[in-house]
Protein backbone atom coordinates (compact mmCIF):
# COMPACT_ATOMS: atom_id res chain seq x y z
CA UNK A 1 0.00 0.00 0.00
CA UNK A 2 2.59 2.26 0.85
CA UNK A 3 4.53 1.77 -2.37
CA UNK A 4 1.23 2.37 -4.56
CA UNK A 5 0.60 6.03 -2.51
CA UNK A 6 3.86 6.67 -3.45
CA UNK A 7 3.56 5.68 -7.01
CA UNK A 8 0.07 7.86 -7.10
CA UNK A 9 2.39 11.17 -5.48
CA UNK A 10 4.17 10.25 -8.38
CA UNK A 11 2.10 10.27 -11.33
CA UNK A 12 -0.14 12.83 -10.02
CA UNK A 13 1.73 15.52 -8.34
CA UNK A 14 3.59 16.54 -11.38
CA UNK A 15 0.36 16.65 -12.95
CA UNK A 16 -1.18 18.99 -10.49
CA UNK A 17 2.11 20.69 -10.20
CA UNK A 18 1.64 21.54 -14.47
CA UNK A 19 -2.10 22.24 -14.10
CA UNK A 20 -1.11 25.11 -11.48
CA UNK A 21 1.53 26.01 -13.70
CA UNK A 22 -0.67 26.32 -16.51
CA UNK A 23 -3.46 28.02 -14.73
CA UNK A 24 -0.99 30.59 -13.37
CA UNK A 25 0.35 31.89 -16.72
CA UNK A 26 -3.12 31.89 -18.08
CA UNK A 27 -3.86 34.19 -15.23
CA UNK A 28 -0.99 36.36 -14.86
CA UNK A 29 -2.33 39.21 -16.45
CA UNK A 30 -5.80 38.87 -14.05
CA UNK A 31 -5.94 41.23 -11.07
CA UNK A 32 -6.62 38.12 -8.51
CA UNK A 33 -3.05 36.46 -9.61
CA UNK A 34 -3.61 32.74 -9.80
CA UNK A 35 -7.08 31.05 -9.90
CA UNK A 36 -9.41 30.95 -6.91
CA UNK A 37 -8.69 27.50 -5.82
CA UNK A 38 -5.07 28.10 -5.56
CA UNK A 39 -5.29 31.53 -3.48
CA UNK A 40 -4.10 31.40 -0.06
CA UNK A 41 -6.52 33.06 2.15
CA UNK A 42 -6.49 33.54 5.91
CA UNK A 43 -8.94 32.09 7.62
CA UNK A 44 -11.91 33.12 9.54
CA UNK A 45 -11.40 31.18 12.79
CA UNK A 46 -7.55 33.25 12.35
CA UNK A 47 -9.42 36.58 12.32
CA UNK A 48 -12.50 36.74 13.73
CA UNK A 49 -13.24 35.36 17.47
CA UNK A 50 -14.82 37.84 19.39
CA UNK A 51 -16.27 40.90 18.23
CA UNK A 52 -13.72 44.14 19.17
CA UNK A 53 -15.90 47.14 20.75
CA UNK A 54 -14.99 50.32 19.06
CA UNK A 55 -14.05 53.04 21.85
CA UNK A 56 -15.98 56.75 22.06
CA UNK A 57 -13.23 58.24 19.92
CA UNK A 58 -13.66 56.20 17.04
CA UNK A 59 -17.76 56.41 16.96
CA UNK A 60 -19.73 58.63 14.61
CA UNK A 61 -20.81 62.42 15.99
CA UNK A 62 -24.48 62.24 15.74
CA UNK A 63 -24.65 64.92 18.41
CA UNK A 64 -28.14 64.89 20.58
CA UNK A 65 -29.94 63.77 17.30
CA UNK A 66 -32.70 60.57 17.88
CA UNK A 67 -32.88 60.49 14.40
CA UNK A 68 -29.74 60.54 11.82
CA UNK A 69 -28.84 58.92 8.75
CA UNK A 70 -26.02 56.83 7.52
CA UNK A 71 -24.62 55.58 4.05
CA UNK A 72 -23.85 52.07 3.21
CA UNK A 73 -22.11 50.89 0.09
CA UNK A 74 -20.67 47.89 -1.01
CA UNK A 75 -18.61 45.67 -4.13
CA UNK A 76 -16.65 49.21 -4.85
CA UNK A 77 -13.92 46.63 -6.41
CA UNK A 78 -11.29 49.46 -6.23
CA UNK A 79 -8.39 48.53 -9.04
CA UNK A 80 -10.84 46.32 -10.91
CA UNK A 81 -9.71 46.07 -14.98
CA UNK A 82 -12.31 47.51 -17.62
CA UNK A 83 -14.76 49.16 -16.09
CA UNK A 84 -14.88 52.83 -16.08
CA UNK A 85 -16.02 54.21 -12.46
CA UNK A 86 -17.85 57.27 -11.33
CA UNK A 87 -16.50 57.85 -7.80
CA UNK A 88 -17.01 61.62 -8.98
CA UNK A 89 -20.24 61.08 -9.53
CA UNK A 90 -20.83 59.85 -5.93
CA UNK A 91 -19.24 62.51 -4.18
CA UNK A 92 -21.27 64.97 -6.20
CA UNK A 93 -24.45 63.01 -4.70
CA UNK A 94 -22.88 62.22 -1.10
CA UNK A 95 -22.67 66.26 -0.98
CA UNK A 96 -26.15 66.75 -2.21
CA UNK A 97 -27.27 64.94 0.72
CA UNK A 98 -25.02 66.40 3.35
CA UNK A 99 -26.96 69.62 2.63
CA UNK A 100 -30.43 68.13 2.85
CA UNK A 101 -33.02 70.56 4.21
CA UNK A 102 -33.85 67.53 6.73
CA UNK A 103 -30.75 67.24 9.43
CA UNK A 104 -31.64 63.94 10.09
CA UNK A 105 -31.28 62.97 6.45
CA UNK A 106 -27.80 64.30 6.22
CA UNK A 107 -25.52 61.56 6.36
CA UNK A 108 -22.94 61.01 9.85
CA UNK A 109 -21.24 58.08 8.50
CA UNK A 110 -20.22 55.51 5.60
CA UNK A 111 -20.54 51.64 5.89
CA UNK A 112 -18.33 49.76 3.28
CA UNK A 113 -19.16 46.09 3.34
CA UNK A 114 -16.83 44.25 1.44
CA UNK A 115 -15.39 43.82 -1.79
CA UNK A 116 -13.48 46.93 -1.60
CA UNK A 117 -10.28 45.68 -3.12
CA UNK A 118 -10.45 43.84 -6.26
CA UNK A 119 -7.97 41.80 -5.79
CA UNK A 120 -6.35 42.50 -2.45
CA UNK A 121 -3.15 44.93 -3.28
CA UNK A 122 -1.96 47.67 -1.56
CA UNK A 123 -2.48 50.39 -4.55
CA UNK A 124 -6.14 49.23 -4.41
CA UNK A 125 -6.05 50.42 -0.87
CA UNK A 126 -4.36 53.57 -1.98
CA UNK A 127 -7.17 54.02 -4.21
CA UNK A 128 -10.06 53.60 -2.08
CA UNK A 129 -8.15 55.74 0.50
CA UNK A 130 -8.04 58.49 -1.62
CA UNK A 131 -11.35 58.10 -2.39
CA UNK A 132 -12.54 57.83 1.31
CA UNK A 133 -10.50 60.65 2.17
CA UNK A 134 -12.25 62.49 -0.22
CA UNK A 135 -15.78 61.40 1.29
CA UNK A 136 -13.92 62.36 5.39
CA UNK A 137 -13.40 66.24 4.03
CA UNK A 138 -16.73 66.86 2.75
CA UNK A 139 -18.92 65.02 5.51
CA UNK A 140 -16.64 67.17 7.78
CA UNK A 141 -16.88 70.39 5.98
CA UNK A 142 -20.59 69.97 5.71
CA UNK A 143 -21.68 69.04 9.16
CA UNK A 144 -19.01 71.18 10.79
CA UNK A 145 -17.46 67.98 12.15
CA UNK A 146 -14.15 67.59 14.24
CA UNK A 147 -13.86 63.97 12.40
CA UNK A 148 -16.11 61.93 9.84
CA UNK A 149 -15.77 57.94 9.76
CA UNK A 150 -15.60 55.33 7.25
CA UNK A 151 -16.76 52.17 8.43
CA UNK A 152 -15.53 48.79 6.28
CA UNK A 153 -15.52 45.30 6.65
CA UNK A 154 -14.03 42.15 4.48
CA UNK A 155 -15.58 40.57 1.49
CA UNK A 156 -14.02 37.60 -0.53
CA UNK A 157 -12.19 39.59 -3.09
CA UNK A 158 -10.48 41.71 0.25
CA UNK A 159 -8.45 38.33 0.71
CA UNK A 160 -6.96 37.34 -2.31
CA UNK A 161 -3.53 37.77 -2.59
CA UNK A 162 -2.70 37.43 0.61
CA UNK A 163 -5.02 40.48 1.63
CA UNK A 164 -5.71 40.59 4.90
CA UNK A 165 -2.49 41.66 5.29
CA UNK A 166 -2.73 44.56 3.38
CA UNK A 167 -6.48 44.90 4.85
CA UNK A 168 -5.14 44.90 8.46
CA UNK A 169 -2.31 48.03 7.71
CA UNK A 170 -4.72 49.96 5.28
CA UNK A 171 -8.52 49.87 5.92
CA UNK A 172 -10.19 51.75 8.94
CA UNK A 173 -10.47 50.65 11.60
CA UNK A 174 -8.21 47.62 10.45
CA UNK A 175 -9.72 44.93 12.08
CA UNK A 176 -12.52 42.09 10.58
CA UNK A 177 -15.25 41.85 13.67
CA UNK A 178 -16.25 44.50 15.57
CA UNK A 179 -19.26 46.46 17.01
CA UNK A 180 -20.13 49.80 18.88
CA UNK A 181 -23.75 51.32 20.32
CA UNK A 182 -25.08 54.80 19.35
CA UNK A 183 -27.27 56.60 21.72
CA UNK A 184 -28.00 59.89 21.22
CA UNK A 185 -30.79 60.28 24.49
CA UNK A 186 -27.62 58.57 26.53
CA UNK A 187 -30.43 56.96 28.73
CA UNK A 188 -29.87 53.10 29.97
CA UNK A 189 -30.80 50.67 27.10
CA UNK A 190 -31.21 53.16 24.41
CA UNK A 191 -29.90 53.69 21.14
CA UNK A 192 -28.69 51.15 18.28
CA UNK A 193 -26.44 48.58 18.41
CA UNK A 194 -24.06 48.03 15.39
CA UNK A 195 -22.54 44.77 14.30
CA UNK A 196 -19.92 44.32 11.25
CA UNK A 197 -19.18 40.57 11.04
CA UNK A 198 -16.56 38.92 9.19
CA UNK A 199 -17.91 36.74 6.18
CA UNK A 200 -14.91 37.06 4.19
CA UNK A 201 -14.66 33.22 3.75
CA UNK A 202 -17.91 32.84 3.00
CA UNK A 203 -18.56 31.46 6.75
CA UNK A 204 -18.66 33.36 10.16
CA UNK A 205 -17.31 30.30 11.96
CA UNK A 206 -17.85 28.34 15.02
CA UNK A 207 -15.85 31.13 17.35
CA UNK A 208 -17.58 34.16 15.45
CA UNK A 209 -21.18 32.92 15.67
CA UNK A 210 -20.77 31.99 19.18
CA UNK A 211 -19.14 34.94 20.57
CA UNK A 212 -22.22 36.78 18.46
CA UNK A 213 -25.04 35.00 19.72
CA UNK A 214 -23.59 36.15 23.20
CA UNK A 215 -23.61 39.91 22.05
CA UNK A 216 -26.91 39.54 20.72
CA UNK A 217 -28.37 38.14 23.35
CA UNK A 218 -26.62 40.56 25.94
CA UNK A 219 -28.77 43.71 24.44
CA UNK A 220 -31.88 44.26 24.50
CA UNK A 221 -31.41 47.59 22.69
CA UNK A 222 -32.21 47.39 18.57
CA UNK A 223 -29.62 46.08 16.35
CA UNK A 224 -28.47 46.68 12.58
CA UNK A 225 -26.06 43.85 10.94
CA UNK A 226 -23.40 44.25 8.31
CA UNK A 227 -21.88 41.38 6.60
CA UNK A 228 -20.90 40.91 2.82
CA UNK A 229 -21.80 37.03 2.48
CA UNK A 230 -25.95 37.29 2.44
CA UNK A 231 -27.98 35.55 4.55
CA UNK A 232 -31.03 34.32 2.30
CA UNK A 233 -30.16 37.11 -1.26
CA UNK A 234 -33.94 37.85 -1.16
CA UNK A 235 -34.35 34.04 -2.15
CA UNK A 236 -30.23 34.30 -4.42
CA UNK A 237 -28.96 30.95 -2.49
CA UNK A 238 -26.60 30.40 -4.50
CA UNK A 239 -24.70 34.01 -3.60
CA UNK A 240 -25.40 33.49 0.35
CA UNK A 241 -23.42 32.06 3.54
CA UNK A 242 -21.80 28.51 2.35
CA UNK A 243 -23.30 25.99 5.22
CA UNK A 244 -27.27 25.89 4.70
CA UNK A 245 -27.16 25.26 8.57
CA UNK A 246 -25.02 28.37 9.21
CA UNK A 247 -27.39 30.54 7.52
CA UNK A 248 -30.63 28.92 9.49
CA UNK A 249 -28.75 29.57 12.67
CA UNK A 250 -28.45 33.52 11.95
CA UNK A 251 -31.73 33.97 10.77
CA UNK A 252 -33.33 32.44 14.07
CA UNK A 253 -30.88 34.64 15.83
CA UNK A 254 -31.40 37.79 14.16
CA UNK A 255 -35.13 37.47 14.83
CA UNK A 256 -35.29 36.60 18.49
CA UNK A 257 -32.62 39.63 19.07
CA UNK A 258 -34.60 42.47 17.96
CA UNK A 259 -32.00 42.73 14.51
CA UNK A 260 -34.01 45.76 12.57
CA UNK A 261 -32.02 45.45 9.35
CA UNK A 262 -29.29 42.95 8.11
CA UNK A 263 -27.06 44.73 5.27
CA UNK A 264 -24.99 42.92 2.57
CA UNK A 265 -23.56 42.73 -0.47
CA UNK A 266 -21.78 40.30 -2.77
CA UNK A 267 -24.61 39.37 -5.40
CA UNK A 268 -24.04 42.89 -6.94
CA UNK A 269 -27.70 43.43 -8.28
CA UNK A 270 -30.12 44.52 -5.48
CA UNK A 271 -32.19 41.89 -3.49
CA UNK A 272 -34.36 42.39 -0.79
CA UNK A 273 -36.23 40.13 1.64
CA UNK A 274 -38.69 40.68 4.59
CA UNK A 275 -38.58 38.25 7.57
CA UNK A 276 -41.21 40.20 9.70
CA UNK A 277 -39.16 40.37 12.90
CA UNK A 278 -36.34 42.08 10.53
CA UNK A 279 -35.42 42.78 6.80
CA UNK A 280 -32.80 42.13 4.52
CA UNK A 281 -31.05 44.18 1.90
CA UNK A 282 -28.47 43.50 -0.63
CA UNK A 283 -27.41 46.97 -1.14
CA UNK A 284 -26.19 46.54 -5.08
CA UNK A 285 -22.26 47.08 -6.51
CA UNK A 286 -21.69 50.72 -6.00
CA UNK A 287 -19.16 50.17 -9.00
CA UNK A 288 -21.48 48.34 -10.88
CA UNK A 289 -24.87 49.24 -10.41
CA UNK A 290 -23.99 52.80 -9.36
CA UNK A 291 -25.90 52.35 -6.14
CA UNK A 292 -25.77 52.54 -2.45
CA UNK A 293 -28.52 52.81 0.76
CA UNK A 294 -29.15 56.11 2.83
CA UNK A 295 -30.27 54.58 6.13
CA UNK A 296 -32.20 56.78 8.58
CA UNK A 297 -32.33 55.32 12.07
CA UNK A 298 -35.25 56.55 14.63
CA UNK A 299 -34.07 56.15 18.01
CA UNK A 300 -37.39 57.04 19.55
CA UNK A 301 -39.56 54.51 17.31
CA UNK A 302 -37.11 51.98 17.33
CA UNK A 303 -36.94 51.93 13.65
CA UNK A 304 -35.08 51.58 10.58
CA UNK A 305 -35.98 53.06 6.96
CA UNK A 306 -33.64 52.74 4.18
CA UNK A 307 -33.61 53.88 1.09
CA UNK A 308 -31.63 52.72 -2.18
CA UNK A 309 -30.16 55.64 -4.24
CA UNK A 310 -28.71 55.78 -7.67
CA UNK A 311 -26.09 58.36 -8.81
Amino acid sequence: MQHEGYVLKKILFPKFLFAALFFSALFSSCNYGLPLFLFWETGVEDRAQIPIELPSSQLPQIGKNARYSFIVLTDSHFGKDGTARADAFFLKKFEELLQSQDEGARPRFIVNIGDTLDGGHEIEALYFNIAAQAWIDAGKKALGASDYKVYSILGNHDLYNDGWEVWSKTIYPYNSYYKFTLNASGGQNSGFDFLFLDTGNGTLGGSQIESLERALAASSRPKIVFMHYPVYAGGLVYFALDDVQERARLIADFAASNVKYVFEGHTHSPRDYDFGSFKEAVVGSYLEERVFGLVTVDESAGSVQFTRMRY
